[in-house]
């Protein structure tokens, strides 16, 4: 495995280094991570090295990148604008004979960027969104409810850091802040099936820490049920792991989950000819 950093974007403005593995297969797609809240590229807790290298070792070139504003990178013309910055992403990594097809991870914010870039270029076949978009459900609502109701002292910490904050933000943690506006349910459902019709293959994982807002495994899939009908989307509950992946043993679970999704979308069937997209999409409209 070796490491080169790119410039690339206009006037070079975008800076990222991508990990490559010691025999590169042309026809493996090749992976986009983007930077996850105000982190610099290397993730939170070296997160996005450690994901470039695992998957590098495992055949894929992987790119860990600054989008505009950013780590070391420039904003074009003075506004951000992540999914022209991933599709700069995809051109140079073309252009150097590291892929022709394509794959994004991100985590928080992050996984909202991938989620733009797949509504917009085409030359992504696969996405994995970590901590991204969280729809509730009746059942969340009632374990929320159970969870607190069975729990005095976590009723008693809320109770005091609302009498004590006052409208003070300063006390909350990162995953409560918002980075990004989530799509409304019909959107994400429109989203969904235009992916589905393109036959992208997609990865939802969630995290323990952010059970205030998805706290069974299933929550995902309960609110878009045609998930469960489309054979190329997974969704994973990694309970023990926190939103920032701070301990090794978390990392390592994230790896594994990463690479074996990865080796997934290498294998997978071409996307669906025009006809089958059709029967596809009549299909699932049919079925919701």
């Amino acid at each position: 495995m070796k490491e080169v950093v790119l410039s690339f974007g206009e006037q070079g403005r975008l800076i990222g280094i991508v990990s490559l593995p010691d025999r590169l297969d042309p026809d493996a797609p090749a992976v986009l991570l983007p930077n996850t809240g105000l982190e610099h590229r290397v993730g939170p807790n070296r997160l996005h090295v450690h994901l470039s290298r695992a998957l590098a070792d495992a055949g894929f070139a992987t790119l860990r990148l600054d989008l505009g504003g950013l780590g070391d990178s420039v904003p074009a013309d003075g506004s951000a604008d992540p999914s022209r910055d991933l599709s700069a992403a995809m051109d140079i990594l073309q252009a150097r004979g590291f892929g022709d097809r394509f794959a994004v991870l991100g985590l928080c914010s992050g996984a909202h960027d991938a989620h733009l870039a797949m509504r917009a270029d085409r030359r992504l076949i696969a996405g994995a969104f970590i901590d991204g978009y969280l729809f509730p459900t009746p059942r969340f609502y009632l374990t929320y409810l159970l969870q607190r109701a069975t729990d005095p002292a976590r009723i008693l910490r809320k109770l005091l850091r609302i009498v004590g904050s006052k409208g003070d933000r300063s006390h909350q943690s990162p995953i409560d802040l918002d980075y990004f506006r989530q799509p409304t349910k019909a959107e994400m459902q429109r989203d969904l099936a235009a992916f589905m019709v393109r036959g992208l293959i997609l990865s939802y994982i969630y995290t323990g820490q952010v059970q205030h807002r998805y706290n069974y495994a299933g929550q995902l899939e309960d609110a878009f049920p045609e998930l469960r009908r489309y054979p190329n989307a997974e969704v994973r509950y990694l309970l023990m792991a926190d939103h920032t992946f701070s301990q090794a043993t978390m990392r390592s679970e994230l790896v594994d989950v990463v690479v074996s999704w990865m080796r997934r979308c290498a294998s997978s069937a071409p996307p669906l000819a025009p006809s089958g997209k059709l029967l596809w999409f009549l299909t699932l409209t049919l079925a919701c």
